[in-house]
């Protein structure tokens, strides 16, 4: 098994790293995340990713604890394009997953946790990844299938997580290419 570490960019990615069904699909492939998640609660992902000293720390704390490869996942939602959002990574030594706007952008991808949470089989999304705010989205979809809206996106991840959403199922979507590059390239490569 090799093991692999992560530096996320926020709770919701954590949530989702931590998942069974994550771990399931990590050891079909052979890797096994290591327990330890970073940026810790508090501090924001993406500022961490930007300063050399702070995300090289990280690093060598994900390698102590024998992580032999690093992931660093952040959203795309604030910047134009993924070579910039790779770029302000400041380390070449992790592999860098870029999510198309949010993490929520792949819980629109899987269509089937999401008829599971909202018991409706109409719900598909053709390009979740071009949505421009998901979460607005997904708060929209509820209001329609629940009336009522979506307050907390940790309580939202856990009902999809239990629901089964995998990141799996979101990169089988035809349109949600992040997940399906992290799912098929980077993971095998």
């Amino acid at each position: 098994m090799v093991k692999i570490g992560f530096l996320v960019e926020g709770d919701t990615e954590k949530k989702i790293i931590r998942s069974q069904m994550f771990n399931d699909f990590l050891k079909a492939n052979n890797l096994e995340a290591i327990p330890t998640l970073f940026p810790v609660k508090g501090n924001m992902g993406k500022d961490v990713f930007k300063n050399i000293d702070k995300i090289n720390s990280l690093i060598d704390i994900l390698k102590e604890k024998g992580a032999e490869h690093i992931f660093v996942i952040r959203d795309l939602e604030d910047l134009e394009c993924v070579v910039l959002a790779r770029n302000e990574i400041n380390s070449d030594s992790v592999q860098k997953i870029i999510v198309e706007k949010t993490m929520e952008s792949w819980f629109l991808a899987d269509s089937e946790a999401l008829q599971k949470v909202f018991s409706a089989d109409d719900i598909k999304v053709e390009f979740p990844e071009k949505i421009e705010n998901p979460f607005n989205a997904l708060k929209q979809i509820s209001k329609e299938k629940e009336n009522r809206g979506i307050s907390d996106k940790l309580i939202f991840a856990a009902r999809m997580l239990s629901n089964g959403f995998s990141i799996e199922n979101a990169a089988k979507h035809p349109n949600c290419d992040s997940a399906k590059y992290w799912c098929y390239v980077e993971l095998s490569g």
